[in-house]
């Protein structure tokens, strides 16, 4: 054969196998979820009394939630979401792999023992979920951070109020707040947003799957990411 056949071949058989690659890199990068942003590692406490890091879940996948256990409306919707999860990602023998988060918009009122309850009466497994309560400002910071909007509303003798008034002592209170659960990666980077009480188990589930077969070392673009950095 002449020599300039053979480097035809060999040219063909290069472009090929480039193409190959462009196209996994391609097919990568369309099944990778955004990036929003990075959940900071605060400190807060959980349902025992123990101190919880946030950093403590790297390395798995974590469904986060907000609630307060007053809520009459969405938090025990919420939490109930969050239950039909952890039971379907035992299914799939995820439990090492993902681990649930609900944190309390009302520290006041929530300490570790009313969380507990609260969770030990929804039958929550606590193998791989946490209750989380924390110092008042710690929480309204992570509020912030992950765009999530509250507003409590003071409820005296009946009626709705911005403030309680002189009359503190007898008043009670209910927080207006953002519907809302968090899908975060092994890197602790918060991948998709679902609509809280509203999430659909097929599409939440295949999301979580999803992370978990990412590799730690993800490739994943940052366009939207906004690290946090701890001021702890």
């Amino acid at each position: 054969m002449p020599r300039g056949f053979w480097l035809g071949v060999g040219i063909g058989l290069l472009l090929v196998a480039a193409a190959g690659a462009v196209k996994i890199a391609l097919d990568a990068r369309a099944e990778s979820l955004p990036v929003y942003m990075t959940v900071p590692d605060w400190p807060f406490t959980d349902q025992e009394g123990r101190t919880f890091w946030l950093g403590q879940t790297r390395g798995k996948v974590v469904v986060l939630g907000m609630i307060y256990t007053h809520c009459p409306d969405v938090c025990p919707l919420i939490t109930a979401r969050m239950r039909e999860l952890q039971e379907q990602v035992a299914a799939e023998g995820l439990s090492d792999q993902v681990f649930f988060v609900t944190i309390t918009f009302d520290p006041e009122r929530d300490t570790p023992e009313v969380l507990r309850r609260y969770a030990q009466a929804r039958k929550v497994d606590f193998t791989n979920w946490a209750f989380l309560t924390g110092d008042p400002s710690t929480i309204r910071h992570l509020t912030e951070a992950l765009g999530i909007y509250t507003e409590r509303v003071y409820v005296i003798n009946g009626t709705p109020a911005a403030t309680p008034g002189a009359s503190a002592g007898a008043a009670t209170y209910f927080i207006n707040h953002t519907d809302r659960l968090f899908l975060v990666d092994r890197q602790g980077r918060v991948r998709a947003l679902l609509p809280g009480s509203r999430t659909e188990l097929p599409e939440a589930m295949e999301k979580i799957r999803r992370l978990v077969r990412e590799r730690p070392a993800s490739s994943v673009p940052l366009p939207m990411d906004v690290a946090l950095r701890s001021s702890f």
